[in-house]
């Protein structure tokens, strides 16, 4: 009896192995592959700050004066401005990964104007006499800007983006000098509102899911500067001139952002099998 149920056990044995065989023969389908995993993208709602200096540039450079006073063979002799700073914050919105918008709004600090223009008189030596100019300048600008980001490679993001808006510009301690003729003339504050626009691109980088760095360069044209009309101090024959010039500036340009907004999940497609 016993050796029956040796028997019959061994031979169990024997038929299960040869089953498994069988089964590994017939090329049964391999489990399903696992899923890929879910790429995160921030986007939504986010805060920006930026500083930067703006390596200003002065347009065409023209006087007016009040009817009738004429100014024999007025020129310009030469113009420049200091750089300015800035400092300036938003808000925006991601719509995808790649692109955003967002409102902005800046100040930039006083930069200092100065002018040389002359006119034919045989009074001065040569037979022209130079006024100096000096004043004042300083900028509010606030634009609606769009970006579009270029792709991410190892955390850095290229971008292009275009900004429109407008400008403040405000002229104070305007003077006008004339050091042969002894000549003083100064003239009050003055603003004005412009038409601005804005071109840029840079790069920017994931600190974290949340902070964005961005290093950029930006030209910006902030539109016409004028001064107020000009009173002279020790001479009657003063024709109220007014002074206005273009003003543009390439701004180099260093801010963050904050993403405000959770992770947008982009889970692949479910797998769909046949068998």
């Amino acid at each position: 009896m016993a050796s029956l149920k040796a028997l019959a056990i061994a031979g169990a044995m024997a038929i299960a192995a040869n089953g498994a065989v069988f089964a590994a023969d017939l090329g049964l389908p391999p489990p399903p592959p696992m899923p890929e995993p879910v790429v995160a993208e921030f986007g939504g709602w986010y805060l920006r700050g930026d500083i930067g200096v703006g390596i200003t540039e002065v347009g065409s450079v023209t006087s007016t004066f009040d009817a009738n006073f004429v100014v024999p063979g007025l020129r310009v002799d030469r113009k420049h401005i200091t750089d300015q700073y800035f400092i300036g914050a938003g808000f925006g919105y991601a719509f995808n990964s790649w692109f955003r918008a967002d409102i902005t709004g800046e100040y930039r600090t006083g930069s200092r104007y100065g002018s040389i223009l002359s006119y034919s008189n045989g009074a001065c030596l040569s037979g022209r006499c130079y006024n100096n100019y000096s004043a004042d300048v300083t900028s509010a600008v606030f634009l609606a800007n769009g970006y579009v980001d270029l792709g991410t490679w190892y955390g850095l993001t290229p971008f292009v983006g275009v900004g429109l808006g407008f400008t403040n510009n405000r002229v104070s301690n305007m003077v006008d000098v004339d050091h042969q003729l002894g000549g003083y003339g100064y003239a009050g504050d003055k603003s004005k509102t412009n038409f601005a626009w804005a071109l840029m691109a840079g790069l920017g980088y994931n600190v974290s899911q949340n902070l964005k760095l961005e290093l950029g360069y930006r030209y910006l044209n902030l539109g016409d500067v004028e001064s107020g009309p000009i009173r002279c101090q020790n001479t009657p024959a003063c024709g109220n001139e007014i002074q206005k010039f273009g003003l543009s500036s390439h701004d180099i340009r260093i801010g963050m952002r904050w993403m405000l907004g959770g992770p947008v999940a982009y889970a692949p497609q479910p797998l769909i099998r046949k068998f």
